[in-house]
């Protein structure tokens, strides 16, 4: 039901009409969509080109390769007791862009792992968005969880900066690709009390290093969703689009 729900919100997204301002003349609110990455411009079984990595370069081009199915290109990812962080970089202002939007699919979950603490801190996906600063970033980062429950909210227990949010849990889904559309910038605000910066990139992690066991997971059609012709937060007034810890399960 929350895939239809996501899907329904989505839509109508592009079907608002127009709002009115202050002054009372309309003003428009349209969607403009910017595509991140779709892994199309990399041959199957290569490392994706545009990424960048933080750590061991030669491990990571073992984790991550481009793979392909149905016609469809994707990042694929594999790990056994590693962890090694990938990021594209893109820089841009979050209240021009505040939405993010990908598929991803979890395939093996990190047995015995949680990210509330450093000693258990696996994912078997991850999804950064990087703010402020290449040096000492504020980061969110969107989890599918071995066991912490949809909506969850942390700290993160490795990075002082970062904020942890879980989107997916468990086994439920997992071999099933997952849409996922997150409203960063309200995200920001509530977890660090402030405006973001701009945005420096985003970033993905599958990893196993901590519990010393296997993930695995493919990631799919990264893209920003903007809303035209209105400020941030008006923005949000006018779409009700759920923050994606308060999205529901039924």
């Amino acid at each position: 039901m929350v895939r239809v729900l996501r899907s329904v919100l989505l839509l109508g997204i592009l079907c608002i009409p127009p709002a009115v301002g202050a002054e009372g003349g309309n003003i428009a609110a349209t969607v403009r969509v910017l595509p991140l990455e779709t892994f199309t411009q990399d041959p199957v079984g290569s490392f994706p080109s545009r990424w960048k990595v933080r750590g061991d370069e030669n491990e990571a081009r073992r984790i991550y390769k481009v793979a392909a199915e149905n016609g469809t290109h994707f990042l694929h990812a594999l790990t056994r007791g590693q962890g090694v962080q990938i990021g594209l970089e893109h820089a841009f202002r979050p209240q021009e862009f505040p939405i993010l939007r990908w598929r991803w699919r979890a395939k093996q979950l990190p047995s015995g792992a949680d990210e509330r603490a450093k000693a258990t801190n696996d994912s078997a996906a991850a999804v950064y968005v990087i703010f402020d600063s290449r040096f000492l970033p504020r980061a969110i980062k969107y989890v599918w969880s071995t066991t912490l429950p949809v909506g969850t909210k942390i700290d993160n227990p490795v990075y002082w900066r970062a904020k942890t949010v879980v989107l997916e849990s468990g086994l439920t889904g997992v071999g099933e690709w997952q849409e996922e559309v997150v409203n960063f910038y309200q995200d920001y605000r509530e977890l660090f009390g402030d405006e973001p910066g701009e945005v420096q990139g985003i970033a993905v992690l599958t990893d196993s290093d901590m519990t010393q066991t296997v993930a695995e997971a493919d990631y799919a059609d990264f893209a920003l969703l903007s809303v035209g012709g209105l400020a941030a937060q008006d923005t949000w007034s006018l779409l009700r689009l759920p923050s994606a810890k308060t999205l529901g399960r039924d």
